[in-house]
């Protein structure tokens, strides 16, 4: 089984499609589907096996293309300068391949904690290459456009009781900064929210999602 993007229908005039792909399950042993191009790589780190490597990219936001190869679990967990969890990145099994964004708010990332049973790599790159990506749970987008109406649509998780969590957040476009929450949600849904751009857009899932603009 695979999890995907689905487009519903045609789109009215004045939608701008922002397109993102949720987690591929690969059968143990293959690897995760790629990444994509990103941008220049700020920081690289590898291993195969549980570690922990301080940040050099500072304070500066940044996201991280994360993949691991491993047959069983895979965690990231991103610390401050006590090495404390500040949030879980990833929390899964098997070949996966993700993008997640840090340093975008008041909880600056000191460190990784990767727990991993199997090869795993991770690449630092500036927020501008936050584009469309394929094959990954977590997601960041970039929305050049202005003022308009977000259409969210999460189908959920059909193994999970709960249905499945959806969570998206937008931040400045630089990535310093907060802006809103879009969606908080367990389970199936489909709903609107406002959507002040440009900005950066972090989308969380473990269940086939979309998001749509209306320009107003």
């Amino acid at each position: 089984m695979k999890w995907f993007q689905r487009d519903r229908g045609e789109r009215p005039a004045g939608v701008v499609p922002l397109s993102g792909v949720v987690k591929s399950e690969s059968e143990p042993g293959q690897a995760p589907p790629p990444l994509g191009p990103g941008g220049p790589v700020l920081q690289r780190i590898g291993g195969d096996g549980d570690q922990v490597t301080r940040m050099t990219t500072l304070a500066e936001p940044v996201v991280l293309d994360i993949a691991h190869r491993g047959r069983g679990h895979f965690a990231v967990d991103a610390l401050d300068a006590g090495l404390h969890s500040q949030s879980q990145l990833v929390y899964t099994d098997g070949p996966f391949a993700c993008r997640a964004l840090v340093n975008a708010d008041d909880r600056t990332v000191r460190a990784l904690r990767v727990q991993a049973d199997g090869p795993w790599v991770i690449e630092a790159t500036s927020v501008s290459s936050a584009s469309v990506l394929a094959g990954a749970a977590r997601c960041v987008l970039r929305y050049e456009g202005g003022p308009g109406i977000a259409s969210l649509c999460h189908e959920g998780d059909p193994r999970a009781e709960d249905g499945g969590y959806f969570l998206v957040d937008t931040y400045e476009p630089d990535g310093n900064g907060f802006l809103d929450e879009l969606a908080n949600h367990v389970g199936p849904m489909r709903g609107e929210a406002p959507l002040t751009g440009p900005c950066l857009i972090y989308a969380r899932s473990d269940g086939p999602w979309s998001i749509s603009v209306q320009s107003l």
